[in-house]
């Protein structure tokens, strides 16, 4: 599987490969297959446009992680970045969707 492959080339010390292999669209792929065989190509839209509205959060989750790592060790970091996205998410939800969910 993807996780397992991405396990494997990070602890073989190939990072970037490994995070070449954890961010393919495999999964978005089968997403959008699955929506659009259900509800049609305007629902996949709304779905893409959704992604791109949650990027910028996620980027700040990885920032997070990165530059707290060091400092606050890898749990405490992946809950403040988890902590983050979720808030940026809801604050760009509301900017960009208004009340719209």
């Amino acid at each position: 599987t993807t996780t397992m492959l991405t396990i494997y080339l990070a602890s073989m010390g190939r990072g970037t490969t490994a995070a070449f292999i954890a961010t393919l669209p495999v999964l978005t792929v089968f997403t959008f297959i699955l929506i659009y065989a259900e509800g049609g190509k305007g629902v996949v839209l709304d779905y893409a446009r959704g992604l791109i509205v949650f990027t910028p959060p996620w980027l700040c989750y990885l920032a997070t992680v990165i530059l707290g790592i060091e400092r606050l060790g890898i749990f405490k970091s992946l809950g403040l970045g988890v902590m983050v996205y979720v808030v940026l998410s809801r604050i760009m939800q509301e900017l960009i969707l208004g009340s719209k969910p």
